[in-house]
């Protein structure tokens, strides 16, 4: 039986080090009986589905591009690995990834991960933060560029979380036993690594060696790019500062309060992804320990980043840093204004403020013109 197993991510649960190891280890693989075809050099297939920004909505759509990579295959067993199929979500797209599966093979094993959800968007979120400007990345489609480690709860957003509608979907159009759902978390994985894990749902002996790809970016280029784009500073001025952000080595960290109120947000979909998918002791198919989280968090620009990070920003060859950084001061400004912070953190940011101006700020002393140093001179003359 001609068999296509169809790997559709999630994002962000060690898709990229999957589909490059799979790419590298193509020969291997077809010794094992199992053939590995992509659209991307690195292994990725996402380029089947067209992610378009629709106003505040996004739409989601299967091209050619993924009957055309089947109908090349003709091994027994085949490969294909692309996250943007975690996108669709409505039975109509589905049905259509269903009916092109259909033309080549007779039977379709989906294989999904999964991450919780404040853990995903958290990283995500970082991925935006690698672009310098709106609207390229799906990342910056879905999450936006706001502030904070965390999107706002817009439609797409709570669609896109809902995991359990989604993949009730798939089940009911792909068949119950169709459908593999899996916890990116390497205490649950074969392992402890997705490669392996991965390899073990083929079955038989496949062996993959595992490969990781890091994609994290730090704190300073995660803040900075976001509030960069959401100013609307030119992408060209933004690749100027890039290297700079990325000599930082801090990493961002929500606080555990903003990590757990996003998480609960999706209870609802998570009960009955428990139910249906993803079994956990909590009922809410994923753990309930955020003890990771510190109390308070890092995720938001301050006077003090600003202060210290100033000289870079005229150091870079910008057009206007002065203006740049004033901006940006100006952001904070109104950010603290609607905040409700406390008399101490105020004072600091005052401090920090104040630090930052003054590695620009000075007076220009008077100067006599000439006509009025000689009149100086013919008075005292007198």
């Amino acid at each position: 039986m001609r068999t296509l197993y169809l790997h559709i991510g999630f994002h962000k649960t060690g898709s990229s080090s999957l589909q490059l190891a799979l790419k590298q280890n193509g020969a291997r693989l077809l010794e094992q009986g199992f053939e590995f075809v992509s659209l991307g050099k690195k292994g990725n297939s996402s380029g089947a589905i067209e992610v378009e920004a629709e106003g505040p909505d996004l739409s989601f759509r299967l091209n050619g591009r993924f009957r055309q990579l089947l109908s090349t295959t003709a091994g027994e067993r085949v490969i294909v690995s692309a996250e943007h199929f975690s996108f669709l979500h409505q039975a109509a797209d589905i049905r259509q990834v269903a009916g092109v599966c259909g033309e080549f093979f007779e039977r379709t094993v989906v294989i999904a991960y999964l991450r919780r959800q404040d853990l995903h968007a958290r990283s995500f979120k970082q991925q935006g933060a690698r672009g310098c400007e709106a609207g390229r990345s799906s990342s910056s489609k879905l999450l936006g560029h706001g502030d904070g480690a965390f999107p706002e709860f817009t439609p797409p957003v709570n669609t896109y979380y809902d995991y359990a509608a989604k993949l009730h979907q798939w089940r009911e159009i792909f068949g119950r036993d169709a459908l593999v759902v899996r916890e990116f978390e390497p205490a649950q994985l074969n392992g402890g690594d997705l490669v392996t894990d991965f390899a073990g749902l083929l079955g038989g002996d496949v062996r993959i060696p595992p490969c990781r790809v890091n994609e994290g970016v730090s704190r300073k280029e995660f803040l900075l790019t976001h509030k960069l784009i959401q100013l609307r500073l030119a992408p060209a001025e933004i690749r100027r500062l890039k290297p700079m952000m990325q000599r930082d080595e801090a990493r961002l960290q929500p606080a555990r309060e903003d990590a757990e109120a996003f998480f609960r947000h999706f209870a609802d979909s998570n009960r009955r992804l428990n139910e249906e998918f993803l079994r956990h002791e909590s009922g809410l198919a994923f753990s309930e320990d955020f003890s990771a989280y510190p109390v308070a968090g890092n995720d938001h620009l301050s006077f003090g980043d600003l202060a210290q990070w100033s000289a870079d920003l005229f150091a870079a060859g910008l057009q206007n840093p002065g203006g740049l950084r004033d901006a940006l001061l100006a952001d904070r400004a109104r950010a603290l204004a609607d905040a409700a912070t406390t008399a101490e953190d105020l004072a600091g940011e005052l401090r920090a403020l104040e630090r930052c101006l003054a590695q620009t700020a000075g007076i220009t002393p008077a100067r006599n013109t000439w006509w009025q140093r000689i009149r100086g001179r013919k008075r005292s003359g007198r």
